[in-house]
C-alpha cells in the first residue's frame, strides 16, 4: 500500500485524526505543542516527576533537532540546534535539582518558538 493510500485510510478510520499532521509545517507545530503541553504537565505535578511527560518532551525536542537541515539552514538551523540542546539540558538539570524555574524557562522558549512558527505561512516554506 502506498504511503498516500495508507494516510487516506488512516484519516477515514475511527482513530483520532491529528490536525496538521499532513504537512511538514503542521508536524513541527505538533512537536512544539507537545513540548509546551508536557512541560505544563510537569509543572503541574511539581515537585513530583511526571516521567511520561518528561519523555514526551525530550522525544519531541530530539525529533525537532533531528529534522534540522544544518547544511542548508545556516546560522538559523545551528542556533535552533543549540537552543534545543540547551532546553534538553535544562530539563535534565530539573530532574537533579527540582528547580521549577528551569521548566518555566523551557516552556517560555517553546511558547515563543510556537508563536513564531504559527505566524509562518506554510506556502512560503522553501522545499529542499
Amino acid at each position: 500500500m502506498s504511503a498516500i493510500k495508507a494516510f487516506d485510510a488512516y484519516k477515514k478510520s475511527n482513530n483520532e485524526y491529528v490536525e496538521g499532521i499532513e504537512t511538514p509545517h503542521g508536524r513541527v507545530k505538533i512537536l512544539f505543542d507537545t513540548v509546551v503541553d508536557n512541560i505544563d504537565n510537569m509543572i503541574e505535578v511539581h515537585p513530583k516527576t511526571d516521567f511520561v511527560s518528561l519523555g514526551k518532551s525530550i522525544n519531541a525536542i530530539t525529533v525537532l533537532a533531528g529534522s534540522l537541515n544544518t547544511n542548508d539552514g545556516g546560522d538559523l538551523a545551528n542556533n535552533l540546534l543549540e537552543l534545543y540542546d540547551y532546553s534538553k539540558r535544562k530539563i535534565n538539570e530539573y530532574l537533579e535539582d527540582k528547580n521549577i524555574k528551569k521548566l518555566d524557562e523551557v516552556k517560555s522558549i517553546f511558547e515563543k518558538l510556537l508563536e513564531g512558527w504559527t505566524e509562518i505561512d506554510p506556502k512560503n516554506i522553501k522545499k529542499y
